[in-house]
């Protein structure tokens, strides 16, 4: 019997997925990695595997429906969301009716027509229950890939599957911030923005190519596919940015990092550079750099804080703060000032 589902890429053996773990052969993938993103190192698909797809498109209706509910009824914590939602359910259900309703009577007693009253109040409950179905509409399936050089994302939509792909070559740094996030002093999620720009390597100009970015938010992220995703393409552009900051470092010396305000930063062997936009670059030697972090801050400092043989020289001064969020590549950063500037191994 031919099946329904047939998966558009078979992943190689030994893959792995965004966790590091390997990739069960059969996950079905609706979409196949572009070859601009080079060999893949991990992929991920929300779909499922091709077994239990085409398992469930030769079920029976009844079977699947109380599959579903025995499911769900799993545990009293499931039966009561399904309630609470059920209530959700008719409670907008009466309101949307009631809404319609209510614009049909002022229809009708201004004079309106009783025709126009009925089509005014079921228009307006046609497009109160659309919006409370678009909004509760659960989430497409998903699939991602990280190769060495680039990464892709697709997901489905009614229209067709979407995509957007990462060239490294087309962007030269990642900013990124993960902010907890509280209500009524409460912890209630943790939201993440990774943002790659649209600078190409090696190039003056930024293409019309908007930034690539993933984003989202999750009350657990280290179990949000979305979050998963971008540390795994984090690291590979990693591996790849660390390789032209070595490349940098063997041509002239340092190596450079932009930031979001007018301030850029250059690691040499035993000293940093801070590049101010209106003044003198204060460079520390390793001795004397005190770099600390925390709060989602890097504070720069030199220690003698401007005091030079005695006397006070402004210019001696450099004491910056600035938010990690607006560094690009901060764990490349972080990571060439231990081995670079401190030496430590």
């Amino acid at each position: 019997m031919q099946t329904i589902y047939q998966t558009v890429w078979t992943p190689p053996a030994q893959i792995k997925d965004h966790r590091g773990l390997l990739l069960d052969p059969d996950t079905f993938f609706f979409a196949s990695p572009p070859p601009e993103i080079g060999a893949v190192i991990s992929a991920a698909s929300g779909a499922g595997t091709t077994e239990e797809l085409n398992r469930l498109s030769r079920t029976p209706i009844l079977q699947t429906l109380l599959e579903n509910t025995r499911s769900v009824f799993s545990s009293w914590q499931q039966v009561l969301i399904t309630l609470f939602y059920l209530f959700l359910f008719a409670l907008l259900s009466l309101f949307s009716i009631g809404a319609g309703f209510l614009v049909g009577i002022i229809l009708n007693a201004s004079g309106a027509g009783s025709i126009w009253a009925w089509f005014g109040g079921g228009l307006v409950s046609v497009l109160f229950a659309w919006f409370y179905i678009t909004a509760f509409r659960g989430s497409k399936a998903k699939c991602s890939f990280v190769g060495e050089l680039g990464v892709a994302y697709y997901w489905q939509t009614r229209k067709g599957i979407k995509g957007e792909v990462l060239r490294f070559s087309e962007t030269t740094g990642l900013r990124k911030n993960i902010t907890n996030r509280y209500r009524y002093g409460v912890y209630d999620s943790t939201s993440f923005h990774y943002i790659w720009n649209n600078q190409p390597f090696l190039s003056d100009q930024p293409t019309r190519r908007r930034p690539f970015a993933i984003v989202g938010a999750a009350r657990n992220i280290s179990i949000n596919d979305d979050y998963i995703f971008a540390q795994a393409a984090e690291r590979a552009w990693n591996a790849i940015r660390l390789q032209r900051a070595q490349a940098e470092l063997a041509q002239s010396g340092v190596a450079r990092f932009s930031t979001a305000q007018s301030i850029k930063l250059e690691v040499g062997s035993g000293f940093i550079t801070v590049i101010f936009s209106h003044r003198v670059p204060g460079r520390i030697e390793a001795h004397e750099l005190e770099l600390t972090t925390g709060n989602g801050t890097i504070a720069i400092r030199r220690k003698t804080d401007g005091w030079s043989s005695g006397r006070f020289n402004p210019l001696d001064l450099v004491n910056v703060v600035l938010q990690t969020r607006d560094i690009d590549d901060l764990n490349v950063f972080l990571y060439l000032v231990e081995t670079i500037v401190l030496k430590k191994s």
